[in-house]
């Protein structure tokens, strides 16, 4: 059985890059344009890790990631950025990320770490 991730981007550009390299990995991947969109599906059906910007328009990664970790403490979440945000990736960190990459995000890179965290688990 395959892996469940959650790709939370408002950038639908990057939900299809994910989705794709990460299918073509083996992972079952489920994809969501906003945070109110991903914490509904987290609270449906479980995943057994997300990947989540940080900047996103009507809710931001850090309030992403400290809800999803509500739903499901054990989560990893791997932060990702486009912007250099002042602060946001030791808020994270302090919340428990499992990783905070930046964009463009190194598939290489993101593939082992997701990898490690899974067999962490």
């Amino acid at each position: 059985m395959a892996y469940k991730v959650l790709v939370v981007d408002d950038e639908e550009n990057m939900q299809v890059l994910l989705k794709r390299v990460l299918g073509k990995a083996g992972y079952d991947v489920e994809c969501a344009g906003s945070g109110a969109a991903a914490l509904r599906i987290a609270e449906d059906r479980p995943f057994d890790l997300a990947i989540v910007d940080v900047c996103m328009t009507e809710m931001d990664g850090i309030e992403v990631l400290r809800r999803l970790k509500g739903i499901n403490r054990q989560l990893p979440v791997i932060m990702i950025s486009a912007y250099p945000a002042w602060g946001k990736k030791e808020t994270a960190e302090r919340m428990g990320c499992a990783g905070y990459l930046s964009k463009p995000v190194d598939m290489k890179y993101l593939k082992e770490l997701i990898k490690k965290e899974l067999d962490d688990c």
